[in-house]
Parts: structure tokens; C-alpha cells; sequence
């Protein structure tokens, strides 16, 4: 190989090399240098909520199951075959107060009846004529005994005799007053607005008295049990035994197929006694017309008994207070605040009430104070934080 093709052969990329290079230095000392700043923490974006004093009314929360108020056995006083019975004598049928349920056969009550008028009518007679001659025997005693002192003997004035048919007659009275009685009570009628619960009546049926043939539950009213705890129960008004007044208000939740459906209520009383295992009293709230019946066009269901509900019950009213999600409730009752900084502030607060959604506090707290509702992680005084603008 000669001396020239060596040459061209080691040149050529020796000058690529170079002028690679020039164009390397020309580019980076064209392009600007970088210029260090100093990094600026805007802060954790949380959201606030602005405190402010107002007056809160305490609410307390529970569950029950409904029942009637009122509820009772029919029970026959007389016996009987049964040869009538209302219409729609049945399971769930509503009737009204005086309503005739069910008669029983009384042509043997009537019979007694009749029996005892007789009685008394010849009681009345025997009165009567030992009252005419009692009244004889003092004239004809008088007459022949006057300016005499002598007391005249009992016999003679027919005192006994009077004694015995007045007795004779009270007797008599109390036997139609019975027979009465027994007869009225062949036919059975409702004794309040009622539902039927259960029966077993039919028409041929023979019914013993004392024997119960069927279950009336009021329609009027319902009521529901509410256990609660004593701290729950201080705040709430409760008559006492002898007050008529209504206690605290209620509102009766009940759940069906995704639907809520309401009923106002009022506490009417407690049991006035603490349950040994769970150490919660029970509240009973009562509730009127649960049934619709009173209300034309009613448009919901009814609050049959059984129906398991929520019950929401208003408590006591509590004035320049501070109501606060229970979200923003921090551990060892503390809250976060955002000073004028934009600075994390933790203040231990003293609360009147925790309840399910949120917290009263009554102290701890400045009126206008911004509390923090957002979770941090790591949360401690001098955090540095920023809202939205």
C-alpha cells in the first residue's frame, strides 16, 4: 500500500473526529447555563370549615321494634253457641270502637231474664201488703194503747216482716240487674278502635266463658321501646309518672325497599328501670294513627307492628355552642385549626356530646377559628397548609 492511500485511509477520520468535536463545543457554549433557585413549599391543600357559636339541639339516636299500645284477650263472661259474627272477623281486620264482633245465642239469658222480672214484680207485691198492714197494726196499736208508754212489741208493727220483704225485694232487683247484665253480655263489641290480631270465632261455634277466643290490638296508637344509655338520657325530657305533658320529640325512621319512610312521635315515658346486663333504661316513644286510618288518602305505608325502625329523639337545646363534623373530631379530643399563617394549630377542645355525624363542643375553640376537615398524615403544630382559592 502506498504512502498516499495510507494517509487518506488515518486522515479522513482523524478530521471527522475533529470537526465533530468543534461542533460539540459550539453547541454547548451556545446553550444557557441553568440558573438555582430556591424551592418555595406552598403547603397541604386541605378544606375548612369557619366555627361559629350557635345554639344546638341535642338529638339521640336508637332503634326499636313497634307494638300497640294497647292490646288485650277477649275473654266471653257468658257461654253460648255463636250465631253472628261482624264482617271481616278476621286476622288484620280494623274495626271501631262499639263495633258488634260477635253475638251469642241468648234466648236462655233473655228467659232468666223474664224469670227475675217475675221474681221482683211479687217481691214489690209482698212489700206492698206487709207495708199496708204494718201500717194497720200501728193505727189499731195506737188507738187502743193511748196515754200508755208501753213500748209496743216488734211483731205487732210487722218490723221483721218489713225487714224480710225489703230484703226479699233488694234480692230480686240484683237478680234482673244480673240477668240484664248476663244478656248484654251475649253480645261482644269492640272496646276501642282495634285491630285483630287473631280469633277463632266462626257462626255454630260453641264459646265457654273464660276461655279466650280472640286478640285485639288498639289501632290508635303504637309505641316502640328505645334502650339508651344514662349519658344519652340526660338530655332528653321525660314526663314523669302524673305529667300529661308530651316529652321530647321523635322521628321514626323505617326502611322499605331503599325508601325512607317518616313518623313523628313523642316520648310518653320510661320504664324507670336500668337492665342489669346492658346498663341502658328503655324510653317508650309513642305514635299516633300508625295505621293511616284518621287520615284521608293516606299516601304511605303502615307502621304495622313488628316493623323495625330508627329512632331519632330531639333532646334539650344547648346555646353558644360549636358544631363541628365528627370527621374533624381528632384524637385525645383535639381538633385542627388554621392560624392567620396558614399553620397547622392543634387545640384540645371539651365536648358536650359526640353523636354519629357530628361533635358540640363547648370549649377549646374560638368563635371564627378555621377548622381543618381534610386527614393528614403526620399532623403536627406548624404544618404548613394552604385552601383553595
Amino acid at each position: 500500500m502506498s504512502t498516499k492511500t495510507k494517509l487518506i485511509k488515518i486522515g479522513i477520520p482523524v478530521a471527522l473526529i475533529v470537526i465533530g468535536l468543534v461542533i460539540m463545543k459550539a453547541l454547548v457554549s451556545s446553550h444557557p447555563s441553568a440558573v438555582k433557585e430556591a424551592k418555595i413549599d406552598p403547603g397541604i391543600l386541605v378544606e375548612i370549615l369557619k366555627a361559629e357559636k350557635q345554639e344546638a339541639t341535642m338529638t339521640v339516636k336508637g332503634t326499636g321494634t313497634v307494638k300497640a299500645a294497647r292490646e288485650i284477650s277477649v275473654i266471653p263472661q257468658v257461654s253460648g253457641e255463636v250465631v253472628y259474627t261482624a264482617p271481616g272477623l278476621d286476622v288484620g281486620g280494623f274495626f271501631e270502637k262499639g263495633t258488634v264482633l260477635f253475638r251469642i245465642e241468648d234466648t236462655d239469658y233473655r228467659l232468666a231474664l223474664e224469670q227475675a222480672q217475675s221474681l221482683k214484680a211479687n217481691a214489690e207485691y209482698e212489700l206492698a201488703k206487709i207495708e199496708g198492714q204494718a201500717e194497720i197494726a200501728r193505727n189499731e196499736w195506737e188507738e187502743i194503747n193511748k196515754g200508755n208508754e208501753t213500748i209496743p212489741n216488734p211483731l205487732v208493727l210487722y218490723e221483721p216482716q218489713l225487714k224480710n220483704a225489703k230484703a226479699a225485694l233488694a234480692s230480686a232487683s240484683a237478680k234482673v240487674d244480673q240477668a240484664k247484665l248476663d244478656l248484654s253480655r251475649a253480645e261482644i263489641k269492640a272496646p276501642f278502635n282495634t285491630r285483630i290480631r287473631s280469633e277463632s270465632i266462626e257462626i255454630g261455634q260453641y264459646v265457654k266463658s273464660g276461655n279466650s277466643v280472640a286478640v285485639l290490638a288498639g289501632s290508635d296508637t303504637a309505641e316502640t321501646a328505645v334502650s339508651l344509655t344514662t349519658d344519652q338520657l340526660r338530655w332528653l325530657d321525660i314526663p314523669r309518672h302524673g305529667e300529661k305533658q308530651n316529652g321530647a320529640n321523635a322521628l321514626l325512621n323505617l326502611s322499605i325497599g331503599g325508601t325512607i319512610y317518616k313518623w313523628s312521635g313523642h316520648v310518653v315515658r320510661s320504664t324507670g328501670e336500668v337492665d342489669q346486663k346492658s346498663r341502658m333504661m328503655q324510653v317508650i316513644v309513642e305514635i299516633k294513627d300508625p295505621y293511616g286510618l284518621k287520615e284521608k288518602g293516606y299516601p304511605g305505608p303502615a307502621l304495622a307492628a313488628g316493623s323495625f325502625v330508627e329512632v331519632v329523639i330531639q333532646g334539650k337545646k344547648q346555646k353558644d355552642v360549636f358544631v363541628i363534623p365528627r370527621t374533624a373530631f381528632r384524637d385525645n379530643s383535639t381538633v385542627w385549626t388554621l392560624d392567620k399563617d396558614n399553620m397547622l394549630h392543634i387545640k384540645e377542645v371539651k365536648t358536650l356530646r359526640l353523636e354519629r355525624d357530628r361533635v358540640i363542643i363547648s370549649e377549646g375553640i374560638d368563635n371564627g377559628d378555621m377548622i381543618v376537615l381534610t386527614n393528614l398524615s403526620g399532623a403536627a403544630n406548624g404544618m404548613k397548609l394552604r385552601t383553595r382559592k
